[in-house]
């Protein structure tokens, strides 16, 4: 095992790097501090970003990222090919900012000088320069906005952090294509939109779609409501427009660009904890968020024009449970004691007017 150094490496003859995301969509942009911080800390150097098949997108025209490999997970030929290519070498720097099993044998594989990774028993083996993943104090585990994570790499590295707001650039393509669009759905360009997103990548952190519908309702007398939707979601979105009485909007399919070119146009996005949110977040669209299991503290930014909405005194709040495993009355409770009327008191103080939208 090679020993852990904590003094930072000497970042001299470092040309070329590799960062690790490789996972979901949020973290992926929660993560984009730290390339900024690498590409201000070292200037000139390559780096490219391996990331899953499909998000991509997500860091098109960012200018911390010079090349963006995506792979599949689930195919092995896409596997078999980018082991080769890590095999093969050229990184001077490799961060892993997964630090999974398969994670910390890739970064191995590229034999690169400085592999820098998170200090987790039985994956460690893989790195030069291993942190903590989160510092712990008297009551343990210090809770921090997600980015910090990332960039407590970077200060590994001797470098330091260039704040902590997200990164997204939305292309002239995609602009183009959310006005048509837009135009298409038949909004008034006059009236606010409100986005709402009614789906969650865990069933526990996921709001009841009738209250959805319920506070659009309400929103509708000041707005138009659009339905936003991703891969296997649709027929959620056309449901909760089915539950309201004033007409609504069904997105129509859409990819992470063109969904920044709505939210660049649209008054409010309300929605659970997930990723679509934290595109909100980067591009100044505020932000009414439903937690739950997960917390505001970790998935929220600190600043800007952004609410939370949770149910009050819950000894189970911030389980982090991908599915309540509590029984009867107390299933589901932090979702089920969220009222409408403070999501729609949350969005009306945000709504932000057509003028203001970019």
């Amino acid at each position: 095992m090679p020993p852990h150094d904590p003094a930072p490496p000497s970042l001299d003859g470092v040309r070329r790097l590799l960062v690790i995301r490789h996972r979901a969509a949020g973290d992926l942009l929660l993560t984009t501090p730290a390339f900024r911080a690498l590409r201000m800390g070292l200037p000139g150097r390559r780096i490219e970003v391996l990331v899953a098949r499909g998000l991509g997108e997500l860091l098109e025209g960012n200018p911390d990222v010079d090349s963006v490999i995506e792979f599949d997970r689930r195919a092995l030929g896409s596997q078999l090919g980018l082991y080769a290519r890590l095999a093969r070498g050229g990184y001077d720097l490799v961060l892993d900012l997964v630090s999974n099993p398969r994670s910390a044998w890739m970064t191995a594989l590229t034999r690169a000088r400085i592999r820098a990774g998170y200090a987790i028993a039985g994956r460690d083996w893989a790195y030069t320069l291993a942190v903590p993943r989160e510092p712990i104090g008297p009551g343990g585990p210090t809770l921090r906005y997600a980015p910090e994570a990332a960039l407590d790499l970077v200060r590994g590295l001797g470098l330091p952090p260039r704040g902590v707001d997200l990164t997204f650039r939305v292309s002239p393509r995609a602009e183009e294509s959310a006005k048509r669009g837009i135009r298409a759905a038949g909004l008034d360009p006059a009236r606010p939109f409100f986005l709402c997103l009614p789906a969650g990548s865990w069933p526990s952190k996921t709001w009841i779609p009738e209250r959805f519908a319920l506070a659009m309702d309400e929103l509708a007398e000041e707005g138009s409501v659009v339905w936003m939707w991703g891969p296997g979601e649709q027929a959620l979105a056309e449901r909760c427009r089915g539950l309201m009485r004033h007409p609504s909007v069904v997105a129509p399919p859409m990819g992470w660009q063109e969904m920044g070119g709505w939210m660049k146009r649209a008054a409010v996005w309300v929605g659970n904890d997930s990723g679509p949110k934290h595109v909100a977040v980067a591009l100044g669209l505020p932000t009414v968020t439903v937690f739950g299991p997960t917390h505001p503290t970790t998935w929220q930014p600190p600043q800007g024009p952004h609410r939370v909405v949770l149910a009050d005194g819950l000894d189970c709040l911030h389980c982090n449970a991908n599915d309540c495993p509590l029984p009867g009355d107390r299933h589901m409770r932090c979702m089920r004691d969220v009222s409408v009327g403070r999501v729609v008191d949350a969005a009306r103080a945000l709504v932000r007017r057509p003028a203001e939208a970019s």
